[in-house]
């Protein structure tokens, strides 16, 4: 059995694998490929049952943050966010049945704790056992302006971490560590696999350095069909995109796309400096 994993420097994930039809796609790149930042990106995939809100949220409890929200249908609650010290984070379902995952007690929802808490990942990675040995089993992207983290959570508190510098990567609903690949990827479904391949493969044909225009074209690509491309109009849907840049220096920058079902698509772009957070 094991519980911690090795964090490590991780270059970009070229592998083939698939989950559900509920489900999103994260990618980022870190250093140079940013102009010296990191540039993190989400295409947020789900039935189309319900709204999603932006929030602006403060609770007293440590830092403000901004958010992705679903609001009215079975799975509520952020889905992507950013706190005021620079820190985000952002989310993918895995592979593992849905009757199991509704079955993790004593387990629990980590994006707004860490949104609270932490203004870097260093500071993250100072409480990871703790953090990530009680959460619910998931996929998280997390970055600063130096680097990003992605973090697998299995069952009963196994999880892996991979430190992100200097280069690209991404990740779709299938676990990618090979420890817990062993456990838990038995169905991979086929729609994980073919976006997984797909933005590999937009990265890999893209010269660096990279830019939220690249992102956002990425983000829309339509290659391989309703259901299994990185922008879906299936069954499950493209509902929301997310990109984060944070440059080296200056107040980062937030570029949303909001596609709500039976709802004109609206797009926003944030820069998250002291005014922003102000209000």
């Amino acid at each position: 059995m094991f519980r911690t994993l090795k964090i490590g420097i991780c270059a970009l994930f070229i592998a083939a694998a698939t989950q559900p039809s509920d489900a999103c796609t994260l990618w980022a790149v870190t250093g140079p490929g940013a102009n010296g930042g990191t540039i993190i990106s989400k295409n947020r995939d789900w039935k189309p049952d319900h709204t999603q809100l932006l929030k602006h949220v403060r609770t007293g409890r440590g830092f403000a943050f901004f958010g992705l929200y679903a609001e009215g249908n079975d799975e509520p609650g952020i889905k992507a966010g950013i706190n005021e010290k620079g820190l985000t984070i952002v989310s993918a379902s895995t592979n593992i049945p849905r009757k199991t995952l509704l079955n993790q007690p004593g387990k629990r929802g980590i994006m707004t704790m860490i949104l609270e808490k932490y203004a870097t990942i260093d500071d993250l990675l100072i409480d990871a056992d703790r953090v990530f040995s009680s959460a619910r089993a998931g996929f998280f992207l997390i970055g600063d302006r130096r680097k990003a983290l992605v973090a697998e959570v299995g069952l009963d508190g196994k999880y892996s971490l991979r430190q992100v510098e200097n280069a690209t990567t991404t990740h779709t609903n299938h676990y990618l560590a090979p420890e817990l690949a062993a456990l838990y990827n038995e169905k991979i479904g086929k729609s994980s696999a073919t976006r997984l391949a797909r933005i590999n493969q937009l990265l890999a044909e893209a010269s660096p350095p990279f830019s939220v225009a690249q992102f956002v074209d990425m983000s829309r690509d339509r290659h391989d069909g309703p259901d299994d491309s990185l922008w879906r109009t299936g069954k499950s849907m493209t509902l929301a995109s997310w990109i984060v840049e944070s440059p080296a220096h200056g107040a980062p920058r937030l570029h949303v796309t909001v596609a709500n079902p039976n709802e004109k698509e609206v797009v926003h772009d944030y820069i998250l400096d002291e005014t922003f957070w102000g209000r």
